[in-house]
C-alpha cells in the first residue's frame, strides 16, 4: 500500500501542504481548529511521519548527496569532479548514488540520503521521473535540494541546467551556415525527457526562422549509443541522405561515429555534423566535429555552489540558472 504523505492530507482538506506540515508540528501560526482537523485526518488515513526526512532536516552531517541516472563515460564524471571540488573546499563529504534511470531506485536513493542525514541533495532525474512528489516532504521540512541537467518543468524548485533553446539554436545556425540549401537531419535522445522535447522544439523553430525545410522523416530518437548508431544507419540508407546532421548529445555522437567508421563516410565532405557535447569525445575522434559545449563540470560547479548557498541560508535570485554554452569550432 502506498504510504500516506503530507501532500495527500493537504489534498483532502484543500489546503497547502506546508500548512499541513506546520499543523502536525503544532506551529503557532495554525489555528487550533485546523490543527485538530489535520491531526484527525492524519490518524484516520494512517499517516506516519517520515522520520528519515526529519533526521535530514535536523542533521548536521557535513555531507551532501549526489544522485545521477548513471555514471557514464561522458558528462557525469565531469559533474562528479566539480561537485567533489566544491564539497572538499567546503569541508563536506560527498555521497554519490546512481539511480540506473529507474524512478523506484531514485526514490530509494532519496530515502538513503534522508536516513544518513545529508544536509542537501543534488539530483539529475531519471527518464521515468514524471513528478517530484517523493521530494515534497523533504522540501516542506526545509531540506535543500537542487536539480540539475535532467529536470521537470516545475517552477518551485531550484534548478541548474543547460540553456537548451540557445544551445540548440546556436548549433543549428552554425550547421546551416556550413551548407545552405542542403538536406538536414537531427538525432535526438529519449522522447520522454523534457530535455529532448525542449531541444527538438528549438530545432524546429530555428529551421523555420532560417527558412530551412523541416522533414519529420529526417528526425530520429535514440535512448542510447546503439540506438543512435542504428538511427544514423537508417538515415544514411534512405533515398535522401542528409548532408547536415544535428546531434543532441555525446551518447548519440558515440553511436553515430561508430556508424560513420563502419560505413567509411568522409566527414565533412559527405556529411557535416554539429553536436551538443561536453567536449571530450570530439577531441578523440579522427574527424572534426564542431560542438556547442555543454560542460558537465560547469553545471556541477554551479549546482554545488547553489546548494551550499541554500545551506548557508542565502536567497537565490533565480530559481532556474543556466551555464554558458560556447561554440567550439
Amino acid at each position: 500500500m502506498k504510504r500516506v504523505t503530507i501532500k495527500d492530507i493537504a489534498k483532502y482538506l484543500n489546503i497547502n501542504p506546508s500548512t499541513v506540515s506546520r499543523a502536525l508540528r503544532n506551529h503557532s501560526d495554525v489555528s487550533s481548529q485546523l490543527k485538530e482537523q489535520v491531526t484527525q485526518l492524519a490518524n484516520k488515513l494512517g499517516y506516519k511521519p517520515n522520520y528519515a526526512a526529519i533526521n535530514l532536516r535536523k542533521g548536521k552531517s557535513n555531507t551532501i548527496g549526489l544522485i545521477i541516472p548513471e555514471i557514464s563515460t561522458y558528462f557525469a564524471p565531469s559533474v562528479i569532479r566539480a561537485v567533489e571540488d566544491i564539497t572538499h573546499d567546503m569541508g563536506y563529504n560527498l555521497l554519490i548514488l546512481q539511480s540506473n534511470d529507474s524512478v523506484e531506485r531514485e526514490i530509494q536513493n532519496v530515502e538513503i540520503c534522508a536516513q544518513l542525514g545529508v544536509e542537501g541533495i543534488l539530483i539529475s532525474l531519471t527518464k521515468e521521473s514524471t513528478d517530484l512528489e517523493h521530494f515534497s516532504e523533504l522540501a516542506h521540512l526545509d531540506t535543500k535540494i537542487v536539480f540539475f541537467d535532467k529536470t521537470l518543468h516545475e517552477e518551485y524548485w531550484n534548478k541548474v541546467t543547460i540553456p537548451d533553446k540557445k544551445a540548440t539554436t546556436d548549433a543549428v545556425v552554425y550547421l546551416t551556415r556550413m551548407g545552405k540549401g542542403k538536406k538536414i537531419a537531427g538525432i535526438f535522445g529519449d522522447e520522454r525527457l523534457s530535455i529532448t522535447q525542449d531541444r527538438l522544439a528549438a530545432y524546429k523553430d530555428t529551421l523555420a526562422e532560417l527558412k530551412f525545410k523541416y522533414q519529420e522523416n529526417k528526425i530520429q530518437f535514440a535512448s542510447n549509443a546503439l540506438a543512435a548508431e542504428q538511427s544514423f544507419m537508417r538515415l544514411w540508407k534512405s533515398d535522401s541522405k542528409p548532408q547536415l546532421l544535428f546531434i543532441m548529445s555525446d551518447e548519440i555522437l558515440e553511436g553515430v561515429s561508430k556508424a560513420i567508421y563502419k560505413l567509411k563516410i568522409n566527414v565533412p565532405d559527405e556529411i557535416k555534423i554539429v553536436a551538443l557535447s561536453d567536449g571530450y569525445l570530439p577531441s578523440i575522434l579522427s574527424f572534426k566535429v564542431p560542438y556547442i559545449q555543454t560542460s558537465g563540470f560547469s553545471i556541477g560547479l554551479k549546482a554545488a555552489q547553489t546548494l551550499f548557498d541554500l545551506i548557508k541560508g542565502k536567497t537565490i535570485e533565480h530559481k532556474k540558472q543556466y551555464i554558458d554554452t560556447p561554440l567550439v569550432k
